[in-house]
């Protein structure tokens, strides 16, 4: 009997025990769930105003003020490329001549028919043939001048640009097939650049684009060249706003005489807006939900927490812009904020304005 009753005693130990365990567990899962009754202390802060220096800020690869990529308009034979990459060019030079084999049967036609075409026009004259004669010649004359023309400016090629060879994919006798030309996309026969003078293409949110105007000043920095500014201007606006990104892209013009910029070098390019009022916030008040890129904040509505969903811009200092999801003169809460959720009831320990 005295065993029995030992172990009665033992199992109603251990049930005493499970029940205790149980409901502490409980309790604590209440505290960590953020349980309504409980009010939890907080400090805020006054949303307001602060005037900043708004900078725009976006990133960009340099490239070539102009750029050619020079190829016939039919497929022929190389005889001579005329330069080497590196080489300058002016505006007008010859850099490349192709097989004139067709170019010198085509020149004997013309000077026949320009022969014909002045005995044509002599006989018309005394009568002694038909205006239909005369115009026949003519026009045979007309489609072989056209003929001569076309294939003298596809068998020499001239740079349209002052510039540098940057590119050159073929050697004297070779083959043009009008097939793509590596790293180019596209038939060429030499690449030149305009150096002297680079672009950025820069994406701007459209939310500015009423305050970009032509000629604006820009800063453009390098990774390549550091604490060295270059100066640049915007040089065209396109008119028209991405459906997808909403940007509007802008070109920037940078002049180059030193050459220290390059093509294909990445850069950041800094725009002043000029002094405008922004909300600022502490950084660290800001949340974010974890697997999104939602960023929220807790305000103050009488002793109640109300989370905010919030758009963040620029970062001054340990400050963090907020361009939409509060306004002025609510009331942030600055500590406390990671114990909270939608609802919470809190009491205000401290507050700043």
């Amino acid at each position: 009997m005295k065993a029995i009753s030992f172990h009665i005693c033992t199992l109603l130990t251990l049930s005493a025990l499970m029940v205790s365990c149980g409901k502490s567990g409980k309790d604590t899962n209440n505290v960590k769930n953020g349980d309504d009754s409980q009010v939890i202390e907080v400090t805020t802060e006054k949303v307001s105003k602060r005037q900043i220096n708004r900078v725009l800020t976006y990133p960009a690869t340099i490239q070539a003020f102009k750029e050619n990529h020079l190829a016939p308009a039919t497929a022929g034979r190389v005889e001579r490329i005329l330069v080497d990459i590196g080489d300058k060019v002016s505006a007008g030079q010859v850099v490349a001549e192709l097989d004139r084999t067709s170019y010198y049967q085509a020149k004997i036609q013309f000077d026949k028919l320009a022969i014909d075409l002045q005995r044509m026009d002599s006989l018309l004259r005394v009568g002694a043939i038909a205006r239909q004669q005369y115009d026949a010649t003519k026009m045979q004359y007309d489609v072989a001048k056209a003929n001569l023309e076309f294939l003298r400016d596809n068998t020499t090629l001239r740079s349209p640009i002052a510039g540098e060879v940057t590119g050159k994919y073929l050697n004297d006798g070779e083959l043009f097939t009008m097939s793509p030309a590596s790293g180019v996309g596209k038939p060429a026969i030499v690449s030149i650049m305009q150096l002297d003078r680079l672009k950025l293409l820069v994406g701007i949110t459209s939310e500015y684009f009423s305050q970009i105007k032509l000629g604006m000043p820009v800063s453009i920095t390098t990774d390549i060249y550091p604490g060295k500014e270059f100066k640049g201007k915007i040089g065209k606006i396109y008119p028209t706003v991405d459906e997808m990104t909403k940007n509007f892209t802008v070109e920037v013009y940078i002049d180059n005489p030193g050459r220290m910029l390059r093509p294909g070098m990445f850069a950041i390019a800094s725009i002043s807006l000029g002094i405008c009022d922004a909300i600022l916030v502490p950084a660290y008040v800001v949340q974010k939900q974890p697997g999104t890129a939602e960023r929220f904040v807790f305000v103050n509505e009488n002793g109640v927490a109300r989370r905010r969903v919030i758009e963040p811009g620029e970062v001054f200092d340990d400050q963090l812009e907020i361009r939409k999801g509060l306004a002025e003169g609510e009331d942030l809460i600055t500590n406390g904020q990671t114990r909270l959720r939608e609802g919470q009831k809190i009491r205000v320990v401290s507050s700043s304005k």
